[in-house]
């Protein structure tokens, strides 16, 4: 009884007669094709359950012959093993990358042979799922088939290497985290066809959403809800709070309140997102009903897969140390050092374009007294509540940091002095009005703040300003405390 079915494929007559002597010997039936086209042709047609493939033959070489077997659904079970005359690095690393199983050099010793082959005709029944080898159509192609079939590949690879490219000139961008998703989002959408694209991080409970075509405002809605139903497939449930997920929206100029027809449901196509062997996220895209979408762009989505999740997961690593970088650790707010990064920004921009800015300066009233009464535990819970709340009375265009110990400093972009002295006002009742965690009771404190604005007199860099902000807060300690200061 026969081992096997082989196809050698070789053009040189001295090695196929030595080869098929030894694979003969051994029980196998061979059946020997002399270029590469015919190699094509007998595999389809004969359901060989192994090939011995040579690199080098004419008309299409061994590694587009395994190339093409290995990437079309009917042939790409079948164990390929390279066979070649030169025992260099690159041909075993190009022969692996075009899907070759295993890598013999011409020069092999009989039982060497039979022993890789061996070991790949078991894979090869493991793969197909069971000893009986399920039947191939038969089919014999033309040669301009074949052609065809190669240019086809050809096509794929060029388009699956042309997106790569462009997700790859990312993965080295340190670029704001949201904006390279959006950018991912973008590419795919114009490869996907015009879809709303939407990339859900788990961890950070973080959504961006590109809206690549005309929508109507409502219709996201479904299609957030859809993400996260994707997303509970993978143990990730957004509870009974989706608010609580940041969502960054980037073309918002295609959303629509009023749109010509009735609303369709929408077809998607999504990847999970996985790095370490784990879900971290999701990427998904939507149209209006489209079967053809759902099934053309989930090909595409496969195909880049990989480099999506690369590109992603470093933006989110790169922002996360950045983060770090920047912040204040017991507070979470930005710290000292960026602060002033920040602060000299807004002051350039506010010499070039003629625009007004302003500053507080807050200190906690009596805060050494609280530390040394209640402890520096207290004291921390205290500088966290107290961050939250100046926060909380805030635009999303302002900034406030820790500018050192029981101080803060906030930067009010276009904004006047008198409406800086409002906002500090504002704070300044909110914090007198909150208990702040730290005892079981809780604890009262009050807060002293200095405002200056620019431009000004007699302000000619930021130095002088934060100066002018320093000595209005100073002026508000000396008069009482828990009062706001400004100086004009």
């Amino acid at each position: 009884m026969s081992e096997g079915r082989i196809l050698l494929a070789d053009d040189n007559k001295l090695v196929v007669k030595i080869t098929s002597a030894i694979l003969q010997d051994a029980d196998y039936d061979v059946s020997v094709a002399w270029d590469g086209l015919e190699a094509i042709n007998k595999a389809y047609a004969e359901e060989p359950d192994l090939v011995v493939l040579d690199v080098e033959m004419p008309k299409i070489n061994g590694y587009q012959v395994c190339r093409l077997l290995k990437d079309d659904e009917i042939t790409r079970d079948i164990p390929i093993v390279m066979l070649t005359g030169r025992d260099q690095q690159s041909d075993k690393f190009w022969g692996l990358k075009t899907g070759a199983d295993a890598y013999v050099t011409k020069g092999f010793k009989p039982d060497q042979l039979l022993g890789v082959i061996k070991e790949q005709m078991e894979a090869g029944m493991t793969r197909r799922g069971s000893e009986e080898r399920a039947r191939l159509p038969r089919q014999v192609l033309e040669e301009s088939g074949v052609f065809s079939r190669v240019i086809d590949l050809l096509d794929s690879k060029l388009f699956e290497s042309t997106i790569l490219n462009e997700l790859g000139s990312l993965a080295s961008a340190s670029q704001d985290y949201r904006e390279t998703v959006s950018t991912v989002l973008e590419i795919m959408a114009r490869v996907v066809g015009n879809a709303v694209g939407v990339v859900l991080m788990f961890e950070e409970e973080d959504m961006v959403v590109q809206v690549n075509r005309p929508t109507r405002t409502e219709s996201l809605a479904e299609i957030k809800g859809k993400v996260f139903e994707l997303a509970g497939a993978y143990g990730w449930e957004v509870g009974g709070n989706p608010d609580r997920i940041k969502v960054s929206l980037y073309g918002e100029e295609n959303l629509k309140e009023q749109m010509e027809g009735q609303p369709r449901p929408y077809s998607h196509a999504f990847i999970p997102l996985t790095a370490q062997k784990k879900v971290i996220g999701l990427m998904a895209f939507f149209q209006p009903q489209s079967p053809a979408f759902a099934r053309d762009a989930q090909i595409i989505l496969g195909l880049v897969q990989n480099q999506v999740t690369i590109v992603i997961d470093n933006a989110r690593l790169y922002e996360a140390a950045r983060q770090l970088a920047i912040t204040d650790g017991l507070t979470k707010i930005y710290n000292h050092r960026f602060f002033q990064e920040l602060f000299e920004k807004e002051y350039k921009r506010s010499d070039r374009y003629n625009t007004v800015f302003s500053l507080i300066m807050l200190d906690i009233d009596h805060f050494k007294k609280v530390n040394d009464t209640y402890g520096h535990l207290c004291g921390d819970e205290i500088l966290k509540g107290l961050a939250t709340l100046i926060k909380s009375c805030l635009r999303s265009m302002d900034i406030v940091a820790r500018y050192g110990g029981e101080e803060f400093a906030v930067l009010l972009p276009e904004t006047n002095g008198p409406e800086a002295y409002q906002t500090a006002e504002r704070i300044r009742r909110s914090v007198e009005e909150t208990t702040f965690m730290g005892t079981e009771a809780g604890l009262k404190v009050t807060v002293s703040q200095g405002v200056a604005t620019y431009p000004s007199m007699d302000i000619h860099d930021r130095q002088e300003m934060i100066a002018k902000a320093d000595g209005a807060l100073y002026e508000a300690k000396e008069t009482g405390r828990n009062k706001a200061i400004f100086r004009e």
